[in-house]
């Protein structure tokens, strides 16, 4: 076989294994339960409202308890950790009424330090933020 193939197929390889273990790694720190406090800041108005929280992990799975004020709405589906990015890809039907926003789904920026977890996303109006401790 052509050595500079071998070199190639080789070098795909490493690239490959590394990536896989990289979101398998991630996915292992963060398996487990959360509970801590859910937060919307209302940029326009100054006006932030609070709502306990539980979120679990496991293996590429995620669960996010509701309040009945929706704060937060909850969802659960599946997630993906890309670099400082967690995307929840929330798998519910959602009626229309309220702020989608108040649902864990789509891209969040996340920080881990030991067992506290934060969770932030933010649009022109609105900054959401999930407050977490492992439990």
């Amino acid at each position: 076989m052509n050595p500079l193939k071998n070199f190639f197929f080789f070098v795909a390889s490493l690239v490959f294994i590394s990536c896989s273990k990289e979101k398998s790694e991630n996915r292992t720190v963060l398996e487990g339960s959360y509970s801590g406090i859910f937060t919307t800041y209302n940029k326009t108005n100054g006006e932030e409202f609070t709502g306990d929280v539980i979120v679990k992990f496991k293996a590429d799975s995620f669960f996010s308890s509701a309040n009945k004020n929706r704060h937060p709405a909850g969802g659960s589906g599946t997630y993906e950790i890309l670099g400082n990015k967690i995307i929840f890809k929330d798998q519910n039907a959602w009626t229309a009424e309220f702020d989608w926003g108040l649902i864990l789904a789509h891209e969040y920026s996340y920080i881990l330090k030991s067992k506290e977890l934060t969770l932030t996303k933010s649009n022109k109006y609105t900054t959401y933020t999930y407050k977490l401790k492992k439990d």
